[in-house]
């Protein structure tokens, strides 16, 4: 290595020692206490929790825990999302919100009605 590249490599380390001190000074993110149910739907197992990202909405999750990855659905999946919002919650889906992600996640808003 020649003197002329001393200063850049330099200037490098400190930059990277510095980008290390201020993410190790930051304050981890605390997780939010989110109860998440499981329920089975016609053989396929379903999360079911309160969204994160929505307030006011939950989000249903195939799981595919025999980890087949091209699997046909036993079912249409926005039908068993909405069966797993009913087993999970006892409420009914609002089936003009439901929206499903790019991952495979439905999320919706539910109807609860009081008793």
């Amino acid at each position: 290595m020649t003197v002329a590249f001393a200063p850049a490599i330099l200037r490098t380390f400190c930059f990277v020692c510095a980008l290390g001190a201020g993410l190790s000074a930051a304050k981890p993110v605390a997780a939010k206490d989110t109860v998440s149910t499981q329920v089975r739907i016609l053989g396929r197992d379903w999360q079911v929790a309160p969204s994160e990202t929505f307030p006011g909405r939950y989000e249903a999750t195939r799981l595919n825990t025999e980890l087949i990855p091209f699997r046909p659905p036993a079912f249409i999946g926005a039908r068993q999302a909405a069966r797993a919002f009913r087993a999970a919650t006892g409420c009914q889906l609002k089936r003009d919100t439901l929206v499903r992600t790019i991952s495979g996640t439905y999320i919706g808003a539910l109807h609860c009605p009081s008793k």
